[in-house]
């Protein structure tokens, strides 16, 4: 069990203020290091349930370190790093809907988080601009991950909650990216997108310990 504290104080503790600095310091080779470091912490974790305890989990660690490779490419190329994490996703929806066969409440959450999506592009349209068609792509496979973890909920297991509790995460701090990519924002919203992303992969990732 400490060992598992221990990585998760590395993603969140040092990983994350290391890239944040670097960032601002503009050393982006070192920032994107740090940041893809803090998602392969949660990726371990996984890794050492797909081994150790059940081979669906390799899905999870696949997922994870698809988004430990987009931490890295997104910080140069946001096209090949946004499909990185796309590809992410889809595994992401995966290993959920294995966990948690699709129902009626996954089809609510979809149509919630669907629903804010289209709303928050709709009245954002004039800022996104041409890159709609990229924006709403992703948006739509972001919803429908999420909207997978959440309905996890529903398998009334500490598993299944984690999961929930990291979807929702999920999609808050992809909806605050958005925000800040095209409004300007404080150094204290970077904090906040980049804790909520940590917590949500790292309760991903210790999901598959439980």
């Amino acid at each position: 069990m400490l060992w598992m504290y221990a990585v998760c104080a590395l993603s969140i503790l040092v990983c994350l203020p290391f890239f944040l600095y670097y960032k601002k310091a503009l050393h982006m080779k070192l920032a994107a290091a740090f940041k893809s470091l803090g998602t392969l912490c949660a990726a371990s974790l996984a890794l050492t349930a797909a081994i150790r305890l059940d081979p669906q989990y390799w899905v999870c660690f696949a997922a994870l370190f698809l988004h430990a490779v987009a931490d890295w490419i997104l910080e140069f190329n946001m096209y090949i790093g946004t499909g990185f994490f796309i590809a992410g996703h889809i595994c992401y929806i995966g290993f959920f809907t294995h966990l948690c066969p699709v129902s009626g409440i996954h089809l609510i959450a979809a149509l919630c988080l669907l629903g804010i999506m289209v709303f928050l592009l709709w009245r954002w349209r004039k800022p996104i601009g041409k890159t709609m068609p990229l924006i709403a792509v992703y948006g739509t496979i972001l919803s429908l991950a999420s909207a997978c973890a959440i309905a996890c909920f529903s398998l009334n297991i500490l598993q299944g909650q984690f999961i929930a509790v990291g979807g929702a995460l999920f999609f808050i701090s992809d909806v605050m990216i958005l925000a800040r990519l095209l409004f300007t924002a404080g150094r204290s919203v970077d904090w906040a997108i980049m804790i909520t992303y940590y917590a949500a992969q790292l309760l991903f990732g210790l999901s598959c310990l439980l």
